[in-house]
């Protein structure tokens, strides 16, 4: 008699709803890091890059929302940690408070608020990756 083996199991976790976040997540961070180049364009003389900041971070900011959104698809569907939901909401957050400051003029703050954004963002896509993102929450 011939014994087949045992299907392969999936492994238990959010694999959809993390599929997802990390897309979205890839995506804000791209956008956000182009930041601070069309900032930088504008100060060197390229007056066009001004309107593509501002252009850029309405992509940012929906692409925040969407990242939301997308956390709690991986929280609440996929039983995924916890944390990133609050770190998406932070940054959802500190991005609405960016964008006036930075229409506003107030350097002294959207600076250094941007800088912490990009910061945080890259550090939660770089975790959505880790494989420890796979394990469900007890």
């Amino acid at each position: 008699m011939i014994v087949e083996d045992a299907p392969a199991v999936a492994p238990v976790g959010p694999r959809k709803t993390l599929s997802w976040l990390r897309v979205i997540a890839v995506l804000h961070s791209l956008c956000a890091v182009a930041q601070p180049a069309l900032a930088g364009l504008y100060l060197s003389g390229v007056v066009d890059a001004r309107f593509i900041h501002g252009r850029n971070g309405d992509a940012v900011i929906a692409f925040g929302l969407f990242q939301l959104i997308a956390a709690i698809v991986y929280v609440w569907r996929g039983r995924g940690h916890r944390w990133p939901l609050w770190t998406a909401i932070a940054l959802f957050l500190a991005e609405n408070v960016q964008m006036p400051l930075g229409i506003e003029g107030v350097v002294a703050l959207h600076i250094p608020l941007g800088v912490s954004i990009i910061a945080a963002q890259v550090l939660f896509t770089v975790w959505l990756f880790r494989a420890t993102a796979y394990r469900r929450r007890p």
